[in-house]
């Protein structure tokens, strides 16, 4: 499960992220249309579940309204994972609402049936941009840096859930994201 940003923030992150793709040709960049932050992991759903998970989560989307966030500067997760944050954009926003939404679609996930295993992680809104390749490490401070200078804010509002599958592309390929279905966000 995920929410999407529109195509105008992953043109305009392109642009950003020059800098530090040109200082790491090493990594392996996510292309812009598989960025997304996940709010839940999914196992393999049974077209038995299937109906009952889509009205869990069509049901999370009419209890949340769309949500102003943006998308700014740069971190990493240890020596594998450089990613851009994903923040409340607006001070209007309820404090907590993106975490609220990620919640409720857990539970939900949690609920039909369809959850890849439990996770309590808390949510930690971000799009990943690169990872270092299998087995290497490097150190991503330097690009770090790269991403806090050149990563304004991208103001974006996430409006809908959007169900992806992840499609395996072989050995050392990077995944190929469908999207499934999608709920608009339409409580308050």
């Amino acid at each position: 499960m995920a929410a999407v940003p529109p195509a105008a923030v992953t043109d305009a992150l392109c642009t950003a992220v020059h800098r530090a793709r040109a200082a790491a040709p090493d990594l392996r960049w996510s292309a812009p249309d598989r960025w997304h932050v996940t709010l839940a992991f999914l196992g393999p759903v049974p077209d038995e579940r299937r109906g009952d998970l889509d009205a869990r989560l069509a049901r999370v989307a009419r209890r949340h309204g769309p949500i102003a966030v943006e998308t700014v500067g740069g971190g990493h997760f240890g020596d594998r994972v450089l990613w851009t944050a994903v923040r409340p954009g607006s001070a209007a926003v309820r404090p907590g609402a993106l975490v609220a939404l990620a919640a409720g679609v857990r539970r939900a996930v949690e609920r039909a049936g369809a959850a890849a295993g439990a996770d309590d992680r808390p949510l930690r809104a971000h799009l990943t941009l690169a990872r270092v390749p299998d087995r290497g490490h490097r150190a991503l401070g330097p690009l770090v840096e790269l991403l806090r200078a050149d990563v304004e804010p991208l103001p974006w509002t996430v409006d809908r859930l959007v169900l992806m599958r992840s499609i395996d592309s072989g050995p050392g390929a990077a995944p190929v994201y469908r999207e499934q279905a999608s709920w608009p966000l339409t409580g308050r």
